[in-house]
């Protein structure tokens, strides 16, 4: 069912968009954004992220509107790299596509961030869009592991992170429940070997 959902996620957003550009994001190799540290532990590992600019968009929601939250974050952001900037530019596609979730008593906080590559890391330029904010990340030390094929909705994504942290917790560390990021580094119609993320923020 979730394999349905994001292709047609995807194809709603592909129809709004020249095809040029739904060729480019197919078809472009990605830059990703790299630790500057990796410690292996039994069963995930441990990365340090240094400080980067990201370009992120908000909204919040539950699980009853999960893919028209997700729909709209990613217009909003493939817009922009697109040229939806006060510089018209258009920017390369970047890995991974994070979203933060902040766990709330009645709602959650969801971000969904771009990496920038380091064409424009220097001065990013700014977004057209009012809801789209360029973030300056600062370093953060996370524990993951990669699951592969689709994560196929909000409930998949608290499955992996419940299940990392009894991982993590069992070898003595402390992460945080309710601040997490959920982080993909795949196209939609990249059927085979998937790599999906949990990054649990280490206390």
């Amino acid at each position: 069912m979730r394999c349905f959902l994001v292709l047609t996620l995807f194809a709603a957003v592909a129809s709004a968009l020249p095809p040029s550009w739904v060729r480019s994001f197919l078809s472009r190799k990605q830059e990703e954004a790299k630790p500057s540290n990796v410690v292996e532990h039994e069963g995930y590992e441990e990365r340090t992220y240094p400080a980067r600019k990201w370009v992120c968009t908000g909204d919040t929601g539950d699980a009853e509107d999960e893919d028209d939250r997700d729909r709209a974050m990613f217009k909003r952001l493939y817009r922009y790299i697109r040229g939806n900037n006060d510089m018209q530019e258009r920017l390369a596609m970047g890995a991974p596509v994070t979203t933060q979730v902040t766990m709330g008593e009645f709602s959650n906080a969801y971000e969904m961030c771009f990496y920038i590559g380091e064409d424009h890391q220097a001065s990013p330029p700014a977004p057209n869009d009012q809801l789209v904010t360029i973030e300056d990340r600062p370093q953060i030390t996370v524990f993951t592991r990669t699951v592969g094929g689709y994560m196929h909705d909000d409930e998949d994504w608290l499955t992996e992170a419940a299940r990392l942290a009894q991982v993590v917790e069992a070898g003595g560390e402390a992460v945080s429940h309710d601040d997490m990021y959920w982080v993909g580094y795949d196209p939609p119609f990249k059927f085979w070997h998937r790599r999906n993320e949990v990054w649990l923020l280490k206390n």
